[in-house]
């Protein structure tokens, strides 16, 4: 990174690298001390490890124009000055010269280098702190990272990670370590509150689903932070909703569409998430909510205004004025509230008014209905410029929208009632009749709003007042209700910006059929059957072709159980097009989950208003808790039809008004109004029964008169109306904002129920169980829906989370089985299926110009005769067969296994005849090879002579060095580079032999496994003992399911069996693996003797039949003659073909190594459910003073290495020479090599050991001093040292670190 010039302060802890003319490259070797590194760790003070010195003469040291904190970032500025600088300083002559061309370009560089690259270079070490602290999936990305403390304390001041699916934390104070790893997905609460003094807001607390409460304080940026912890939430809460939907098919997806589909949700999941505009996206969404406004409504401009009117002179309040993309919109929340939404396309006219006061603008706007409305802008000059440009903009952008205004505006009811004084019969109700209640007057209600439309506006220019919203209450006229309601719930808007989509959607889905149109066509007659038009045709076709088109433009969600009674009841009111855009604001927006699969919207909603019973009603509350009363039962109803089959019809008409006025509090403020009302009964009630019975008959009773108490004086009024007016006055403090927080505190907690239900009913539905326990089960459920959850990306997810790939297989066996990938190699199998992919490309385009290859000729043997080797070896085993061929093994067959072994493998070379390629199996800390050289063809014989040596080194010190060791070679079932490292091989090894075992999981061949394919799989291994672990063993390798091995899959067993062992601490393995190739090929070797034996004695057979055959019948006897020679020449090819291994030969050779017997017959041990992808570590510490003992023994171990290399400076050289001699030494002390080999033969030096102590245990970290970002290298290393006596080590080899803070500082 570059940076502007600084004086250089000292030379003498910096460490040169590199140097020329004019530059120098150097490498911190600094100490710093304990307290000094805790400060850099707090403050992010650290000093960059890597710098660039330019040699200026305006300092005798020179400056620093370049710093880096790792060595890649600073060669790379290296290679620029390389590349860029120093060609053209040599066309200068005098240094001076030099000098100003340096600063210059110096300069011009750090002018283009802003200040987002600056922060971009400080996250990337952070995304590598990130990375290498936590125990997370390589997929993870960091988001954004912040300082904070960890529980109120300033002792635990740290950094917070946040990424896409996890909450990490991580601080280093004095010795005292904090690691903390928090999945999303288990997150219950997110919360902002004050600090233990209670003097400052800035603390963040999270709780999650066990209870646990992570408290993080001294937040600089909480807003920032609390929005980016909620946004991810709520996207992790989405996708576990979805993966407990058990339908495999969208529900409203049609069947011809079902492979085509594409989740909008999942695309709108997957965007990238934008941290600086978070707060604009916050902004939008309240803005929305607020205006009821589409969500593609983004906010341009918002300002302080006073709004007046010229129909009313009275009418002048101060509120907020905004601009956004299509609407112009003020809210005033003084006295008296006024409320406008008006779209550009109906403002005719703008007018600029002079005002004395330059801070103030008044804008006139004349809307389309002629109504001029002044707004008295208070704002800087600048701000005036904003606004005026915005609105000039917007003006313009929507003059396209105006032509198609006058024909929409036209066929309102409100523009009909006043111009034409009729209304067209274009709904249910003006065609069969509006259902009249005991106590309207429709003409009186009508009349009132005529004069209201007259002053304030109509329809997409009307001005809401506090008439408008006593108006609504009283109740609409049936003639307006429609119109009215779509001007209250924003949904007449989504219909104008969206004209002719509703028919369209009904002519592309025309013919379609869909689990919700199944759904749809049992209920249709079942909506509503006491209104007339719904016992016609055209009612119920009216009522199909809107529930159709829902389902079709929302296929997640389809349709459900009392959407056709909402719009049943809708229909009668609007047109089938007003019904549809009211229908998608009330699912989208209103009711977000109501009428979902889970339907966890109307659960969620149950719990706020349960939690509102207990605030407001707590006598109530605890009544119910006393007498095990649910009171979800009784109130499920009423939330999810809206009080349709609640109230007499025609009162649901007015619980509908103040619902699409006021949004979903009316419902909760109704419900709590009808608790208070029967609060007596309530208390006296013992059961849900008797609570049931008292609300059926209050609401039967709803509309008769009964004495309410008024301010002042008792009136009489309908039930209904009194219940309407106290619920909205003692409750007017449920509003919509404590809903929206209610229902946020309460939604994770849903949910993991939700999931919890669901994990039950999965286990119970569990055709065969294995013998697992129900702990057992829920934790192999959990990995499986962990796996499931963080092996899909956000993109691919789908509803439900059934179906586990190949991919997510390979990570649930990577945290399930001890012998699983880890990260690194899961990252490099992610290259090579790259790389794969790029091949068959290649191999499919060969295939297109005809290039082929013949497949080779194998014969199929259903079961060889046993060799006389075979049945030595079973009879001492004790193996015996039943009829069905069923292996039966005495009590005491294992007691001589190892007497067999040591018997009968004792040769290291066998020759045998077949026709492979060179194959090499590398291990990690010994080296198996397996090398077939192929001798020159003999001109007598047929046949191709190979020998195979099997070599195994145990000491890899030697075998580095042997210069007759071949490279590593391709094996059969894939090709690797000769120089790729052991890291790839296994990597690769172990992916083809997960492939083998996820097809063997799979024994319905699906191409897909499910929690049942699991369980029986893992169960298999678990609870199947020794003989049923090595017939998967056979199964897993039997490809094509021929029944037997052949000489190839018998080389992949022996891989696989590397890869299954190769985290072993002994190398005991190696020689159990060399030792099974040895038996194979011996056992090989004898099978083809055999053949050859059968085969001689079939043709002396057939020699004599020839010889006895009738002289009159020549013909046929050449014909025999000729099927004779055939024969002799396949008898002559089949010492080419390769030999096969049945099972039962296959169980004879592993039961003849007492390793494998013992490792199978433990294999069960490698289980381990209480594996997690994620690692919750909190508080791991180390002593204070133990640390600084360790400070002064590393001190004092680099003192005594200083004082060594300045006495025998003069000895490095020969040092450097003897270290080839040295290193038979050093591998006679060591059981491994530390030193491996780099591509030009030399040796690297040797790694730098960390030690890091703690209190549980002893962790190592290893590190090169040289190059330090080299992973495989250091990867290497660590599997080396892991399997040597540590005690030899650290008196001989271990170094002491420069710098253990390394380990700690995230930004290092």
């Amino acid at each position: 990174m570059w940076i502007s010039p600084l004086n250089c302060e000292n030379f003498d802890s910096w460490e040169i690298l590199k140097v020329n003319e004019l530059f120098v490259l150097q490498k911190s070797v600094a100490q710093v001390s304990l307290f000094w590194k805790t400060l850099q760790n707090v403050f992010d003070t650290k000093q960059p490890p890597f710098r660039i010195v330019f040699k200026s003469s305006q300092n005798k040291l020179g400056q620093v124009i370049a710093v880096g904190n790792t060595k890649e970032e600073i060669d790379k500025d290296w290679k620029f000055i390389i590349d860029n600088f120093m060609p053209a300083v040599e066309q200068y002559d005098d240094f001076n010269d030099k000098e100003s061309f340096v600063l210059y370009k110096v300069g011009f560089l750090l002018s283009s280098v802003n200040e987002h690259e600056i922060s971009d270079s400080k996250f990337r070490n952070a995304c590598n702190v990130f990375k290498t602290l936590f125990n997370i999936p390589e997929s993870e990305e960091l988001l954004n990272f912040y300082s904070c403390s960890y529980d109120n304390q300033l002792m635990n001041q740290g950094w917070m990670y946040i990424s896409r699916n996890f909450v990490c934390f991580y601080s280093f104070i004095l010795g005292n370590e904090t690691k903390i790893t928090i999945p999303l997905k288990d997150v219950e609460l997110i919360s902002k509150i004050s600090s233990r003094s209670g003097v400052f807001n800035n603390c963040i607390s999270i709780v999650t689903k066990d209870k646990q409460e992570y408290v993080f304080s001294n937040l600089f940026h909480r807003e920032q932070t609390y929005q980016l912890l909620d946004e991810l939430t709520q996207r992790t809460m989405d996708r576990l909703l979805k993966s407990t939907s058990k339908n495999d098919h969208v529900p409203g997806l049609s069947y011809d569409d079902s492979s085509s589909y594409t989740d909008p949700s999942s695309d709108k999941n997957s965007k990238p998430i934008d941290v600086k505009d978070l707060q604009a996206q916050r902004q939008n969404a309240e803005f929305q909510q607020l205006f009821n406004l589409p969500e593609e409504e983004d906010l341009k401009c918002v300002s302080f205004a006073v709004l007046s009117i010229s129909t009313n002179a009275s009418i002048k309040s101060s509120g907020q004025f905004f601009l956004s993309k299509t609407f112009l919109c003020f809210y005033s929340s003084n006295k008296p509230q006024l409320y406008l939404v008006l779209p550009y396309f109906v403002i005719k006219r703008v007018e600029k008014a002079n005002t004395t006061n330059n801070n103030i603008i008044s804008l006139i706007i004349t809307t389309y209905h002629k109504i001029k409305i002044t707004f008295e802008l208070f704002c800087t000059r600048q701000q005036v410029n904003l606004i005026c440009s915005t609105l000039k903009n917007q003006l313009k952008g929507n003059i396209y929208k105006m032509s198609l205004s006058k024909s929409f505006i036209s066929n309102l009811s409100s523009e009909e009632l006043l111009v034409n004084n009729t209304i067209s019969k274009k709904c249910l109700g003006e065609k069969y009749g509006y259902i009249k209640s005991k106590r309207t007057n429709e003409k009186a209600k009508t009349k009132y709003w005529l004069q209201y439309f007259a002053e304030y506006g109509r329809n997409l220019t009307i001005l809401r007042t506090p008439t408008f919203t006593k108006l609504v209450r009283i109740g609409l006229p049936n003639v307006l209700r429609g119109e009215l309601w779509e001007i209250c719930s924003g949904s007449i808007y989504l219909r104008f910006l969206n004209q002719g989509y509703y028919q369209k959607i009904l002519e592309k889905y025309a013919g379609r059929v869909s689990l919700s149109t199944e759904e749809i066509e049992k209920d249709l007659n079942r909506s509503l059957p006491e209104y007339k038009a719904y016992q016609t045709e055209e009612g119920i076709n009216s009522l199909r072709r809107v529930l159709y088109a829902y389902s079709f433009h929302n296929p997640e969600l389809g349709y459900c159980q009392s959407m056709n009674i909402v719009a049943s009841v809708l229909l009668i009111f609007m047109t089938e097009e007003q019904v549809f855009w009211l229908l998608t604001v009330l699912c989208d927006r209103f009711l977000p989950g109501y009428y979902s699969v889970n339907m966890v919207g109307v659960i969620i909603d149950n719990q706020v208003f349960e939690s509102l019973v207990l605030k407001y009603m707590p006598v109530i509350s605890e009544h119910f808790k006393k007498c095990d009363i649910q009171l979800s039962i009784v109130c499920l109803p009423w939330f999810l039809s809206l009080f349709i089959n609640t109230f007499p019809i025609s009162l649901t008409f007015r619980v509908l008004d103040c619902f699409f006025l006021q949004g979903p509090p009316v419902l909760f403020q109704l419900g709590l109004g009808i608790l208070k009302a029967n609060a007596d009964k309530l208390l006296k009630a013992k059961d849900d029964g008797e609570v049931m019975n008292i609300f059926k008959e209050y609401f039967a009773t709803s509309e008769e008169q009964v004495m309410t108490k008024n301010m002042k004086s008792n009136i009489l009024l309908m039930k209904f109306n009194a219940l309407l007016l106290n619920s909205l006055r003692d409750y007017k403090g449920v509003t919509y904002d404590l809903i929206l927080k209610m229902r946020k505190s309460h939604q994770f907690r849903v949910i993991h129920s939700i999931q919890l239900y669901k994990k039950r009913s999965d286990i119970r539905d569990l055709k065969s169980t294995h013998l697992f326990n129900n702990e057992d089960l829920s934790k192999l459920y959990d990995q499986f829906y962990t796996s499931q959850f963080y092996g899909h990306g956000e993109s691919t997810q789908k509803t439900g989370n059934e179906k586990m790939d190949i991919y997510t297989f390979q990570v649930f066996i990577s945290q399930i089985f001890t012998w699983g990938h880890n990260k690194k190699e899961l990252k490099k199998y992610e290259m090579k299926k790259k790389e794969e992919e790029k091949k068959k490309l290649e191999l499919k385009k060969s295939k297109d110009f005809g290039i082929s290859s013949s497949p080779s000729k194998i014969i199929t043997l259903n079961e060889p005769p046993k060799s006389g080797k075979i049945i030595e070896m079973e009879q001492k085993l004790g193996i015996k067969y039943d009829s069905k061929d069923s292996l039966i093994m005495d009590a005491g067959s294992l007691e001589d296994l190892d007497l067999i072994a040591n018997s009968n493998l004792t040769n290291s070379t066998i020759s045998t005849t077949t026709t492979t390629t060179t194959t090499t199996t590398t291990t990690d800390s010994n080296t198996t090879k397996i090398n077939s050289e192929t001798k020159k063809e003999n001109k007598d014989d047929t046949n191709t002579d190979t020998n195979t040596n099997i070599d195994t080194n145990k000491d890899t010190q030697s075998s580095v060095t042997d210069k007759n060791i071949s490279p590593v070679s391709s094996t059969p079932s894939s090709a690797t580079s000769s120089n790729s490292t052991s890291l790839d091989r296994n990597a690769l090894v172990g992916f083809n032999f997960l492939d083998r075992l996820f097809k063997y999981f799979d024994k319905k061949q699906k191409g897909y496994l499910l929690f049942q394919d699991i369980v029986d799989g893992i169960g298999e291994i678990k609870f199947g003992g020794l003989m049923s672990n090595i017939d998967m063993l056979f199964h897993v390798h039997d490809t094509g399911h021929k029944g037997y091995l052949s000489r190839e899959d018998i080389i992949l067993v022996g891989e696989s069996l590397l890869f299954l062992c190769r985290k072993m601490e002994s190398d005991q393995y190696l020689n159990a693996v060399s030792d099974l190739m040895k038996e194979a090929f011996e056992l090989e070797v004898e099978l083809k003797e055999e053949k050859k034996k059968r085969e001689e004695i079939l043709k002396t057979e057939e020699k004599t039949k020839e010889t006895t055959t009738k002289v009159d019948e020549e013909n046929e006897s050449s014909k025999v003659i000729s099927s004779n020679n055939s024969s002799l020449n396949n008898s002559t090819s089949t010492d080419t073909d390769e030999v096969q291994f049945p099972l039962s030969t296959f169980r004879v050779l592993i039961m003849s190594n007492p390793f494998f017997v013992q490792y199978f017959t433990d294999f069960e041990n490698t289980i381990n459910m209480d594996m997690n992808i994620t690692a919750n570590v909190e508080g791991v510490k180390t002593e204070i003073l133990e640390l600084i003992w360790n400070e002064g023994v590393k001190w004092a171990k680099k003192r005594v290495q200083t004082g060594n290399s300045n006495g025998g400076s003069g000895n490095n050289n020969n040092n450097n020479k003897s270290s080839s001699s040295s290193k038979s030494v050093t591998s006679k002390s060591s059981k491994a090599n530390l030193s491996p080999t780099d591509n030009s033969g030399g040796l690297s030096p040797p790694p730098t050991l960390i030690r890091k102590n703690s209190r549980q245990d002893i962790t190592y970290t290893f590190s090169n001093a040289e190059e330090e970002d080299d992973n495989e290298e250091a990867d290497s290393m660590k599997k080396l040292l892991d399997n040597m006596d540590m005690t030899t080590t650290e008196e001989n080899i271990i170094t002491p670190p420069d710098n253990v803070n390394n380990l700690f500082n995230p930004f290092n």
